[in-house]
């Protein structure tokens, strides 16, 4: 043990005794001397200067070796502020993405360490040839600046342009899979300095230009954005609180506060056209509803003072009373169309600054009260008149019904200098009518619908506008409840019930003791929205409203921003640019077919190519309205329609009653239409007797062999109008499906009686009733149709 202690004292005292020299350090122990190397440093041993093009990953390996054979790893002390750059341990490598934020020098701090000693470095980046993303935009249609960039000699710009013998150089944009491209822009110059000049079509849509740099034999490639037209570049885009949910104008996949979520994308197109001054400023919509709460904070602003009128209390206030504690539906129609925008309120109308008037027409029905809010005294200045109602029967309305207000309509258009624009809501019959709905015999009846829009002899006149409702489902997008069929000029998203899908988000009479939101006695409230918002608000806004009520409003306030883009516009002009450039949805739609004996009939054809090659679909009409490509089309160059020209009634030269029978073949009779008019919407006037009404299908086919299925089958309007209206009750039709084809040749009108069975019926308390098939055949006994077009 004394052995031991004296060895490790002699090893200490040579250790503490012995200097230090380049060969290393000495160790003794008992009679052998050992020498320990010292550790190298990691060595930096190549240039640190690295070269970068665009926004490529630049990938290079560090120039760090250690002589031991030491593993070397890196920290970064200082990260760049114009990239990514990152450290591979394994490879010694680095590697940065510039993002180009700032096109500038870089250098970075690092530290080289093999465990033991660290080496400190840096990195400098240098831009070899950069061309920088930029957004460029301006108060009109030409825009002008200079691209920021870092090249070398021989500097060339290339961009992509489409151009053949026929078409004009333009820079194609794509806004979705069922839109095509829009030529936007005019011309495109760049020079080698990187200056340039845009000059863009009116009201485009933003612009990207994909710019190639070339230098030195390398090339570099970025894209440019292009903003026109940005009037309004001081609005906040999400003031309004609830505009981020409605997703009819900015369809972002929102749940509008139900349980599932909208389709990304599936909205009316908004676009930039807020953004570009295009808020329906200066154009009047008359609200003709059950009234308008004419002081409600998101409408206020909008109202026309004085202009409104209250048929009840012949006042100019159609306000709900203190009484009625029900939503004013016209309060929420008006808020679709013109609730005011970037206001910090509630949410947004189509067209934020279109002026309101409101009328309680539904609480004071007279023929007098519809002359004046349907182009009388009281909405002459009107430039739109919104009509959210309808009939709800089991009876198909004959012409006579509603003969005064037929010629108040067509007495008003003849006269009126710049007649407005009138669009009514389809109705929401598709599933039930009357009370009543359909147990189906089938899975294709299941698919028709219960109403047929021109069950309404006013959704039959020429005179009205249509529209069917939406949903925010792009793979099933029409509303369960909506009223289709050939009078349908178009559809507008008008949402579901707004608890398991969305509906529309909308006013609401204030106040959280009436309307749509109200609170319960527990504190919760109703109307949907949150508890938070309900509260803040007093409850003046609902995220349930719906119908076809919800589509026409929606469709009123793209016609006002269509109006505003052209002043000169008539409003046939303006529904023809709607029809024109509605987008095609529900393109996978299967035709629903009947069998009966063996055989089958095409209920419901589906789309449509007419002789025109325009497409149509008895649910959609000529598509789902987009607003800018309507104001695009308003806005350039665009041709206004001639004078209207309208037909009389042409009826078939075989006069007298013809049986139908009771197959898929029906009955035909033929018309001759002998002048060349250009088709805008013809009216089909049938005198007809069948016991069950429901059977008949009515079809028309023009002389291109366009065929429109103007009234489908299996309806509920089962009622014969003969026994109730006298024998004198003729049925009328409108149908659009033939747009733009010359009317001259020989028309047919097909009859089909496709059900010889019986049909049953449903009320809501479940209680089946059975109509019986008609004993005796029914007749045809005349049939007539009316053109409305011009030359």
């Amino acid at each position: 043990m004394k052995r031991n202690i004296i060895m490790n004292t002699l090893v200490l005292l040579s250790l503490l005794g012995c200097g230090g020299g380049d060969s290393g350090d000495t160790e003794t122990k008992g009679d052998t001397s050992i020498t320990k190397d010292r550790n190298s440093k990691p060595k930096l041993n190549g240039s640190t200067v690295y070269y970068y093009i665009g926004n490529d990953a630049l990938i290079q390996k560090l120039p760090i070796t250690d002589q031991d054979g030491d593993r070397v790893t890196f920290e970064i002390i200082n990260s760049p502020k114009s990239g990514n750059f990152s450290i591979d341990n394994e490879n010694s490598e680095f590697t940065f993405i510039s993002n180009l934020s700032s096109i500038k020098e870089e250098v970075i701090s690092l530290i080289a360490s093999d465990g033991i000693d660290e080496t400190e470095f840096e990195v400098t980046l240098k831009p070899e040839l950069v061309l920088k993303p930029e957004e460029f935009e301006s108060l009109n249609n030409i825009v002008e600046g200079k691209l920021e960039f870092v090249a070398g000699a021989d500097v060339e710009f290339s961009y992509n342009v489409i151009s053949d013998d026929n078409t004009p150089s333009f820079i194609p944009l794509i806004s979705d899979v069922n839109r095509a491209e829009i030529p936007d822009v005019n011309s495109f110059v760049i020079n080698d300095d990187g200056s340039f000049k845009l000059t863009a079509q009116p009201y485009s849509e933003p612009i990207y230009i994909d710019v190639t740099l070339t230098s030195n034999n390398k090339t570099v490639t970025a894209q440019i954005k292009y903003l026109t037209e940005q009037k309004n570049i001081n609005i906040d885009a999400f003031s309004d609180p609830l505009y981020f949910q409605q997703w009819h104008l900015n369809n972002t996949g929102q749940d509008a506060y139900a349980l599932s979520k909208a389709s990304e994308g599936f909205d009316i197109n908004i676009g930039q056209l807020h953004d570009q001054g295009i808020t329906g400023k200066d154009i009047h919509v008359a609200i003709v509803d059950s009234g308008l709460e004419i002081a409600h904070e998101d409408l206020v602003e909008n109202v026309i003072p004085g202009m409104s009128y209250d048929f009840v209390e012949q006042d100019n206030d159609p306000s709900p009373n203190q009484y009625e504690t029900d939503g004013d539906h016209g309060t929420s129609v008006a808020g679709l169309t013109a609730a005011v925008g970037f206001n910090g309120k509630g949410g947004r109308g189509v067209a934020p600054s279109a002026s309101l008037s409101g009328f309680n027409f539904l609480k004071e029905q007279g023929l007098d009260v519809f002359y004046e809010t349907h182009g009388g005294d009281k909405t002459q200045t009107a430039d739109v008149i919104n009509q959210s109602y309808g009939f709800n029967s089991n009876i198909f309305f004959p012409v006579k019904y509603s003969s005064n207000e037929t010629l108040i309509l067509k007495s008003y258009y003849e006269t009126a200098s710049k007649p407005a624009l009138m669009i009514k809501s389809a109705g929401n019959g598709f599933q039930e009518l009357g009370f009543y709905w359909r147990v189906n015999s089938s899975e294709e009846e299941a698919r028709l619908p219960a109403q047929i829009a021109n069950s309404d002899p006013e959704s039959a006149s020429f005179y009205n506008t249509v529209v069917s409702a939406l949903n925010a489902n792009r793979e099933t997008p029409l509303s369960s409840y909506s009223t289709v069929g050939a009078s349908v000029l178009f559809a507008a998203p008008g949402g579901e019930y707004g608890f398991e899908y969305p509906a529309m988000i909308t006013t609401d009479v204030a106040g959280c003791d009436r309307g749509y939101s109200i609170e319960y006695g527990f504190g919760g409230y109703s109307g949907g929205l949150d508890d938070e918002i309900q509260s803040e608000s007093e409850c003046s806004y609902t995220s349930r409203f719906n119908g076809t009520s919800s589509a026409a409003p929606v469709a009123s306030g793209v016609a006002a921003l269509i109006m505003q883009s052209n002043p000169e516009l008539s409003w046939r002009d303006v529904r023809y640019i709607m029809a024109k450039t509605a987008t095609k949805i529900d393109l996978d739609f299967v035709p629903v077919i009947l069998s009966q004996d063996g055989e089958q009939y095409i209920a419901e054809p589906g789309w449509v190519t007419n002789g025109a090659g325009n497409r149509y679909h008895n649910w959609y009409g000529y598509g789902m309205i987009n607003a800018v490509e309507a104001v695009q089309m308003a806005t350039r160059n665009y041709t206004l329609l001639p004078p209207l020209i309208e037909s009389e009634f042409i009826t078939s030269d075989v006069i007298g009653a013809v049986e139908i029978p009771e197959n898929f073949e029906g009955i035909t009779k033929q018309i001759e239409i002998t002048d060349d008019i250009t088709i805008e919407a013809i009216q089909l006037k049938l005198d007809l007797d069948h016991e069950r009404m429901s059977d008949i299908a009515v079809e028309v086919i023009s002389p291109s062999g366009t065929r429109s299925v103007v009234a489908t089958p299996r309806h509920l309007h089962y009622i014969n109008p003969k026994n109730y209206f006298g024998y004198d009750a003729e049925i009328l039709f409108l149908s659009h499906a033939f747009l733009d084809e010359v009317a001259a040749g020989i028309w047919t009108v097909k009859i089909v009686d496709t059900n010889k069975n019986t049909m049953k019926i449903a009320d809501y308390e479940d209680n089946e009733l059975e109509l019986p098939n008609n004993y005796l055949s029914g007749l045809l006994f005349d049939a007539s149709i009316k053109v409305y077009g011009h030359k």
